[in-house]
This record gives C-alpha cells, structure tokens and sequence, in this order.
C-alpha cells in the first residue's frame, strides 16, 4: 500500500521507530520532521521542519495535509506536552500517535504521576511534593533515615532524563537542593531512594487498556562504567532484562499502568500512545519508579531490534481503539545498544566533528547503528556524517544465541567507528545480565 508515516523527532530513538516501521509492506515513505544523519537511508525521507517545535506545529500540520500522510508517530516527551496532538485534532487529523497534553502530564507533571498512583494505592517510593526550596529543605531534614538508604531529588517538569539527583545522604541533599533548583526549579518530589535493580516495561495503550512489549529492558542512566557519574539521557540499554520475567511484565502492566491509565479514562484524560514504566525491583516486588508518556531512549532501539510484528499494524490498531485483538511478537535471543557521545556530553561538547568508520561498524553481523546526534554534510562529495548533539550514535547487536554474544557484537561495531577530538561509551552495558547468569 502506499501509505505514508511521518516520524517527529530527530533522535536514535525516532530512527529506530522509523526503522521499523519501514519493514512495513503497508508503508511507502517515512518522512522525517527534521530526522538526522542517518533516517534518509532506504524508504526514509528528511524536512526542514522541526516538529519539536511548538513554533512549527502548523507548518508541519500544512505538510501533513498537503503530502497525504496516513500516520503521525510524536518520538519526544515535549512537544506531546506543548500540546501537538491537541493541534493536530483541532484541525481535523486523528491519526496521530501519542497523547494530548492534559494526559501528558503522567511525565511532564511528577506530582501528576505521584497523586494518580497514591489514588490507586500502588508501589511507589515515599515522596514529598514540596513547591519551594525551603520546603524541600524541611522535606529532607523531617526524613527518617535508614542507613544506606538516601534520598532522591526529582524536578517536578520536563528535562531530558537529567533532573533527577541521588544522594547517599541528608547532608548530601542539603548540599545539592539549591544547585538542583537553579538548574530545573523549585518544584521537587523528595523521594526515599529505593534499593534493588531497575528496569523498564512499555505497553501501548488505546485509552482503554495497556497491551505490553512483551520483553523487559534495561536503561543505564549514569555517564560511567558501574552506574557512576551524573545522569545523562542514557548510555545504553540491553533486553530482555533478565531481573523481570516476561511473567513479571505482564504483571506490571496488569495491575499498575493499566489501572493508572483506566483512572485517567475515568477522570477524562483519556491516554492514548506508547507508555513507558520505570521499575525498581525490591525485596518487596516492584515499585515504581516513574512514568513516561513515549518510547524510552535507548530502550527503544534495542526493542524495534527484537520486535517481530508489523508496528505500522499495530499502532494502526491502537489509533483505531482496536489494540485488544493485537499480539505483539519478538524475536528470541537478545538485543544491546551501547551509545557512543560526545566527549564532554552532558555538560559541554563540541559539534561538526566527522565520524569514522560507520561503514565498516555496519558490516558486523547482527549489527544496526541507529543515528541522533548526527548531521550529513550534503555539500561534500562523499556526503560526511557529523557530531551535532550530546548522545550521537546507539550501536545496536542483535544476536538469537542470547545477550552475551549480542553484547559482543555492539562492542565490536563500537570499536570501529571514531570521532577524531573525542567519545565516550561505556564498557559495561548488560554486565549485569552476564552476571545474573554467572549465579
């Protein structure tokens, strides 16, 4: 069929979606609102819009209705909290996927999140909401501390997978809870760290209900080897994780993100798009640890590597309110994505630098290399890839003999390309399924 699908975003995890999406044989073009370096190959397609932008909500609207296109996929958390499902309905067009921006509040709003859960009495850390920084401050102070435990400092809105500050201490947060308001406002959920091993499970949901990805993944936020240094949009993820059974997924959709989504219907904010769970598994089963209203990133990569079903179908189905007579299928084996960033990343970087060796990474077997920070300069001959953000590539392996191997061969794509003035990635990303192995 000849069905266009227009993809809002500019990141690996757009170029994932994208990806997989083009396998479709139901799909023509995927056109990219303003993609990167690496989303024109095969059936892919760059505008100079930036969708992102609430600003170009109706430029891109225009380009929407003027080429025909049968699907809008919303990749990032902000403009679906700007509102551009809500823009988009408002001029006629109900294929978009995501939700509107009163729903949106699941991520853009932890207080939102902490109120709907507390509604339901379902796990989640203890948290204070507090509106100011004395307020947090008294919020610290009144805790009662268990030791080894700490607290954690969350901004209350959007900000890229950063604004969260974990403290080994009461000292520690006292220290840091002005510096974390300077950087993302006084609003802050002081929450009890919770101890055990995260992972992450995404549904899609129709309004009605959540329909799982059937494959728990693993984010590794911290900058360093061994989960040190500050947060960062994330360094790598691996699936399935083996801390949460495919038993255990069904679980959590079934008695948490279901229910929050039901609650939402109830309440008139009715959620439709990708849902994403963060879970911290406790000696006391799953808790959670936050909610997110779109595909994780990089979770997502290594995810479109194992999924075996048409997504085109089944986003179809879900904006069709069709989602309960949907299986979503995945390959066996394993997936890794290491993410290769700019020296510096997350404070400041340098930009325009030419990346070496994408062509020999490509060629390992098992092996995608999913593009974000990246940039084609057009204007050469031979058409150089460039560094043009913080995080710029997700090596993805993919192998059906299990994570191990699939690990193996990230790292040895990885280990191929390079970025004269600088990169980072780390060395351990799915060590910890190796090691739960091992026992």
């Amino acid at each position: 069929m000849n069905n266009k699908v227009l993809i809002v975003g500019s990141g690996g995890r757009e170029h994932a979606l994208g990806w997989k999406i083009a396998q479709s044989d139901e799909v023509s073009e995927v056109i990219y609102a303003p993609g990167n370096g690496g989303t024109q190959e095969g059936k892919g397609r760059n505008i100079p819009i930036d969708g992102a932008k609430k600003e170009n909500f109706p430029s891109l609207a225009d380009f929407v209705k003027s080429e025909h296109i049968d699907m809008v996929i919303v990749g990032p958390e902000q403009p679906l909290a700007d509102g551009i499902v809500d823009y988009f309905q408002s001029r006629g067009y109900d294929r978009i996927f995501g939700p509107n921006a009163e729903a949106s509040n699941l991520e853009s709003d932890k207080f939102y999140s902490h109120r709907r859960l507390l509604e339901l009495d379902l796990p989640q850390a203890t948290s204070i909401r507090c509106y100011s920084t004395d307020q947090a401050i008294r919020a610290i102070k009144s805790r009662t501390m268990i030791p080894g435990e700490g607290i954690v400092i969350k901004a209350r809105g959007l900000t890229g997978g950063k604004g969260v500050t974990v403290c080994d201490s009461r000292e520690l947060a006292l220290k840091e809870i002005k510096n974390h308001a300077e950087k993302y406002g006084p609003h802050v959920l002081i929450a009890e760290r919770l101890s055990g091993e995260e992972f992450s499970v995404f549904g899609i949901s129709d309004g009605n209900k959540v329909s799982a990805l059937e494959i728990s993944l693993q984010d590794h936020k911290r900058l360093l080897d061994g989960d040190k240094g500050p947060n960062t949009g994330g360094m790598g993820a691996y699936g399935p994780a083996p801390v949460a059974s495919v038993e255990m997924v069904r679980n959590v959709v079934d008695t948490i993100m279901t229910p929050v989504v039901q609650r939402m219907k109830e309440i008139g904010e009715k959620y439709n798009g990708f849902l994403y769970g963060g879970f911290m598994m406790t000696h006391d089963g799953p808790k959670v640890i936050e909610f997110n209203i779109r595909f994780g990133d990089p979770e997502c990569q290594p995810a479109m590597m194992m999924m075996k079903s048409d997504l085109y179908h089944v986003l179809s189905a879900s904006l069709e309110g069709k989602l309960e007579g949907v299986k979503m299928e995945f390959r066996s084996g394993a997936a890794c994505c290491v993410v290769l960033a700019s020296q510096g990343y997350p404070e400041e970087y340098k930009k325009g630098l030419i990346i070496d060796g994408l062509y020999d990474a490509l060629l390992v077997d098992g092996v995608k290399v999913f593009h974000a920070g990246t940039k084609s300069d057009d204007s050469s001959d031979d058409s150089n890839v460039m560094t043009s953000g913080g995080r710029v590539l997700g090596v993805t392996g993919y192998s059906n003999k299990g994570i191990a191997e699939a690990q193996r061969r990230a790292y040895h794509a990885a280990s191929m390309i390079n970025i004269p003035g600088g990169f980072h990635y780390r060395k351990d990303i799915a060590d910890k399924a190796l090691k739960r192995a091992l026992k």
